[in-house]
């Protein structure tokens, strides 16, 4: 399963799977059955696959927490943003966030009820305490955030950051950071302090600032229950969430059809007849679009494959690109769901209106046989004795740094348990290696993925995008360099010193301006020729959900939230749910 978590991995936000074993699918359908047969307890499905460790640390990119989208239940956001509206957002731990009349400041003001999960109450010092931490612990800054020009100050009631330059196009990443306890903040122990992104923390040890704490662990089940020094909003009608264990797809639609999940994030082949229409009047979707899945290239020659994979050439990459049958994927791989990327920009169709001249440039069926042969000999590839592409001139030479007779040959890998991902990577595979490039699919585990794209061990991986409604962010979560982004992001180690320029000044620019405009125009350039990743679909942000026990979903006609069970709305959508 996938989805665009607000961190920038993560993004917040897609999901999907493939078929399981069954002694594994008991296990989870008999946890999940146990579970919602409590009534005011919710089961809900974030990821599939994926090893459960007993590690709840909100900025360690791979602990369980975050890689099953779980932190936002502990840990809040200052101010929760509707990805599916732009401007559209809600006080939440903060009452307001905002910036100087030049962008170089931004002020929250705090929410007075705001609290730890122990009781202590959560100031603006202790925010301060934290925004100061991420500047100056670059393994804390899993949301990317830019540095401070000064230390965080604070007042009684309100946090005033110091940027070097404007930060117009980061207010939903300023507001978004996840609130959790750091060194300096009074009344937490020791134990329970956040001091770097490496460290493991305890399901036990959690003391967070939201309205669920996990209070059971085990490798098969966890469990949250509700804080009950949370005062942000009423007491919710959910007073705890449980999250089983499933090992793909097929094991959590099985769940879902019996009625054993209440919430997950699944694409659902025939979700109309297999899951609907067996109880029309509980089993329900919603994917609207979330954000731009990719096929990311590693472009570096540290690569597993960096010695024969061409993806340092920049032609070689828009060539791959321009060759993928993008209309395939999204009838094939993604069940009919996902809508093909149609901009060479990656922005989605959301931000449409920002594509410029790179609006509909992309060919939905791909480029022929014919057209794929005649660039990569433009580029300097002929076929050798195995009848695939190889080095053959100085000009690819120059370019990917290998020598003359290397035949380009990389792999794509991605998880056996997203079903849709690994689909996607083998009708590449296959077409590719009909246009003679010597492309492979491999399947990993989740758990080994998550691993291999955090080390950049990998060639190309599929992968969502950062999502949301402001251009930047999705191009900083593609371009921006891993020493300024906490790591979190450019995971194919793509190096251009114009983009860090450019993501400068869109940051600095109010969206909406002619500016603003002139430098979005300046990223697609970027990422239309250079193709660090190649966009592939506009991934739905995948809600399936039954209304059987709860009712107050996320639906078509009441856009609140993001839908799905992972990112920094689901509290949002929780404290929203009511008894059916």
């Amino acid at each position: 399963m996938k989805k665009s978590f607000s961190v920038k991995k993560i993004g917040v936000i897609a999901t999907s799977f493939l078929c399981a074993v069954s002694g594994v699918l008991v296990i989870g359908a008999q946890t999940g059955a146990q579970a919602s047969g409590r009534s005011t307890i919710l089961t809900e499905e974030t990821n599939v696959g994926q090893t459960f460790t007993n590690n709840f640390n909100p900025a360690n990119g791979v602990s369980t927490g975050t890689q099953m989208a779980l932190n936002s239940l502990s840990f809040e956001p200052l101010i929760q943003f509707n990805p599916l509206k732009p401007g559209v957002s809600y006080p939440w731990l903060a009452t307001k966030e905002v910036f100087g009349p030049t962008g170089q400041t931004v002020t929250f003001t705090m929410n007075p009820k705001a609290s730890w999960s122990n009781g202590a109450p959560l100031t603006a010092k202790d925010v301060a305490n934290e925004f100061n931490a991420i500047s100056s612990n670059g393994s804390l800054n899993i949301f990317g955030i830019p540095a401070l020009a000064q230390p965080a100050t604070s007042t009684a009631t309100t946090v005033t950051l110091t940027f070097a330059t404007p930060q117009f196009s980061n207010e939903q990443a300023l507001g978004s950071v996840l609130i959790f306890p750091v060194a300096g903040d009074p009344g937490i122990p020791t134990q329970s302090l956040i001091t770097s992104g490496t460290i493991n923390l305890p399901a036990k040890r959690v003391i967070g600032s939201g309205p669920y704490i996990p209070t059971k662990y085990t490798s098969q089940l966890i469990s949250y229950s509700y804080n009950t020094n949370w005062k942000i909003t009423k007491k919710p009608y959910v007073t705890g969430i449980n999250i089983p264990y499933y090992a793909s797809n097929q094991a959590a639609t099985e769940a879902l059809v019996s009625h054993q999940l209440d919430w997950a994030g699944n694409d659902i082949p025939q979700i109309t007849r297999t899951f609907v229409a067996l109880d029309t009047a509980h089993n329900h979707y919603y994917f609207p679009g979330g954000s731009t899945v990719t096929l990311w290239f590693n472009v570096s020659r540290s690569a597993p494959d960096g010695n024969t994979s061409c993806l340092g050439d920049a032609s070689f990459r828009k060539i791959i690109s321009m060759a993928i049958n993008r209309k395939q994927l999204a009838q094939i791989g993604e069940t009919g769901y996902a809508a093909p990327a149609t901009s060479s920009s990656g922005m989605t169709p959301i931000q449409s209106a920002f594509q410029g001249k790179y609006v509909n440039d992309l060919p939905q069926t791909g480029w022929s046989k014919t057209q794929v042969m005649s660039a990569m000999r433009a580029a300097g590839y002929t076929l050798d004795s195995h009848g695939f592409f190889a080095v053959s001139s100085a000009t690819a030479k120059s370019a990917t740094g290998l020598p003359v007779g290397t035949e380009c040959a990389f792999k794509i890998q991605d998880p056996t348990g997203y079903s849709d991902y690994f689909e996607d990577e083998q009708l590449i595979s296959q077409q590719l290696q009909t246009d003679h490039i010597n492309v492979t699919a491999i399947g990993v585990t989740t758990g080994q993925w998550d691993s291999n794209i955090g080390t950049h061990n990998f060639d190309a991986v599929i992968h969502w995008g950062a999502g949301g409604t402001n251009p930047y962010t999705q191009f900083q979560n593609w371009l921006q360099d891993a020493a300024t982004s906490g790591g979190w992001a450019n995971y194919g180690q793509y190096q251009n010193a114009q983009a860090q320029t450019l993501l400068i000044a869109l940051a600095a620019d109010r969206p909406g301006t002619a500016q603003f405009q002139a430098d979005c125009n300046k990223l697609s350039a970027i990422m239309s020729t250079q193709v660090p990743a190649a966009p592939l679909l506009y991934g739905p942000d995948w809600d399936v959900y039954s209304t059987t026990r709860f009712k107050g979903w996320v639906t078509a006609s009441n856009q609140y939230g993001y839908p799905g069970p992972g990112g920094n709305n689901v509290p949002y959508i929780l404290m929203k749910l009511k008894k059916a």
